[in-house]
């Protein structure tokens, strides 16, 4: 796709991100700053020689009303948005040159409901500050400029996922189902391996695929779409709690017992 209908596909879909917390004025929640940092883990990356780079350290802008709600647990919420990104980039083949680090900071500036990422690739043990949001652009990332010294972090390994799907379908009774260890191909026709009675789902509509410890969803070009926690999705990593629909059909990511 063109680099126009990108940014435009950008645009439109923060347009209608940002007005629900300001409207409803209803609390962030931790979900909304972890897709906005995986979409500036995404829309960063830098093709190297041989590798994809993706930022390191990611400062998450919020207004100090909306830094005081997770201030009781700030430093917890942080590491696990780390350990999500860190998930990320080996499910996706990314190269990090150390171990992500999220922080969360207070800009006035920032719209309550809000939330700006400025994110970079920093050298290990470098203090790599970044300007806060509104006082200027973050210089694009270079990777170009990673000299031989800057060792590549190596992603720890990680064992098969373990995941299950409880599967809610019209006029069916819920069912619940651990995807296979090949993968899973989802779909109306009886060949995929779920096979969903529903009308809006189209006959191979998306496949399930283990990768790098976690499960991997890919919609197959199905007709109406795959939506994940009511985003539309192409392709993207799954964990516990995430909601994918399907139709009218919707299945949820529990972990397995």
């Amino acid at each position: 796709m063109p680099r126009p209908f990108l940014a435009l596909e950008r645009f439109i879909e923060r347009a209608f991100e940002r007005p629900v917390s300001r409207l409803f004025h209803t609390r962030l929640q931790p979900v909304q700053l972890q897709r906005r940092l995986e979409r500036a883990m995404d829309t960063e990356r830098r093709v190297g020689a041989d590798r994809t780079y993706v930022p390191n350290r990611y400062r998450v802008q919020l207004h100090p009303d909306d830094l005081a709600d997770f201030a009781s647990y700030q430093a917890t919420l942080e590491a696990e948005l780390a350990d999500e990104l860190l998930a990320r980039a080996h499910a996706r083949g990314y190269a990090l040159v150390d171990r992500p680090r999220v922080s969360l900071h207070a800009n006035v500036a920032m719209p309550r409901g809000e939330v700006a990422v400025i994110a970079e690739v920093a050298d290990p043990g470098s203090p790599g500050t970044a300007p806060d949001a509104g006082q200027g652009t973050p210089a694009p990332l270079a990777v170009e400029g990673l000299g031989s010294h800057t060792a590549v972090f190596e992603l720890p390994p990680r064992g098969s996922p373990t995941l299950a799907l409880s599967v809610r379908e019209p006029g069916t009774p819920p069912r619940r189902l651990a995807p296979q260890v090949g993968g899973l191909r989802i779909g109306r026709a009886p060949d995929n391996d779920l096979v969903l009675r529903d009308g809006r789902v189209s006959r191979h509509h998306g496949q399930l695929t283990p990768r790098g410890g976690t499960w991997i969803y890919r919609d197959l070009g199905s007709t109406n779409g795959s939506f994940l926690n009511g985003t539309r999705v192409t392709e993207i990593a799954l964990g516990p709690g995430d909601v994918l629909r399907l139709g009218d059909s919707v299945l949820t990511v529990e972990a397995a017992a």
